[in-house]
């Protein structure tokens, strides 16, 4: 009973905290300081071991909500200087930094806020953040550990690999395939010469899939044999 009330409670307290950050009046963004300390150094800590998925739901609907109504303290730049080829300034950067349903509403929540802020053009995000979410979503498809979100994982995947391609096909998929266990250097490299550098959606969805496929198959086929017998 006592555990149920205090869900109750964090939930609504959550709650109260996504209108607060959604208010757009001066006198509401003075909270904004306290409010990502109070997520990021006190609330986070506790709730990600908890497993109430619907208190993270609330917890991450309020990170969405945060940055959507508060892209301005952490990028204050002009329309001008952001369309210039210059150097993007960050501000307040220190503060930047399952469950299918929960899986699911972090997906829509990055989408989200691609579609309207275009976060994985932003420098922070390209160069501090990308390589972490391209391996999440990757091991996810290899391990199938969220196999109902298959589609909505592969588009995400796509949007992020859009930004550019280039560095996702001689970049990132090389990162990804370096720190893969279980494959011998001549399978990742026969990986990376199958993974047709495509850039329309149907042909990477089908490359992505052939090469979760193979991936897995190497795996297999290793973990099958004597110990020993391959060495990777």
């Amino acid at each position: 009973m006592r555990v149920v009330l205090a869900s109750c409670v964090i939930n609504k307290f959550l709650k109260i905290l996504q209108l607060l950050v959604q208010e757009p009046a001066a006198s509401f963004k003075a909270f904004l300081p306290n409010i990502i300390g109070l997520c990021m150094e006190q609330l986070y800590p506790i709730l990600v071991e908890q497993p109430c998925p619907d208190i993270k739901c609330e917890f991450y609907e309020l990170l969405h909500q945060l940055l959507l109504h508060n892209w301005r303290y952490f990028f204050a730049s002009s329309l001008l200087a952001r369309m210039s080829a210059g150097e993007e300034t960050v501000e307040n950067q220190p503060q930047f930094y399952c469950h299918n349903a929960v899986f699911k509403q972090n997906l829509e929540a990055l989408e989200n806020l691609n579609s309207k802020c275009k976060l994985y053009q932003k420098i922070i995000f390209k160069d501090s953040m990308l390589l972490q979410f391209v391996n999440v979503f990757l091991q996810a498809l290899v391990y199938r550990s969220h196999d109902l979100l298959q589609e909505e994982i592969t588009i995400t995947l796509y949007n992020m690999a859009a930004v550019d391609f280039d560095s996702f096909y001689s970049v990132f998929l090389p990162q990804f395939l370096g720190g893969c266990e279980g494959l011998t250097d001549s399978q990742k490299s026969e990986l990376g010469k199958n993974f047709t550098p495509d850039k329309d959606l149907p042909s990477f969805t089908q490359s992505i899939h052939r090469f979760v496929g193979d991936l897995r198959y190497y795996r297999l086929c290793n973990s099958s044999l004597p110990s020993g017998t391959v060495k990777f």
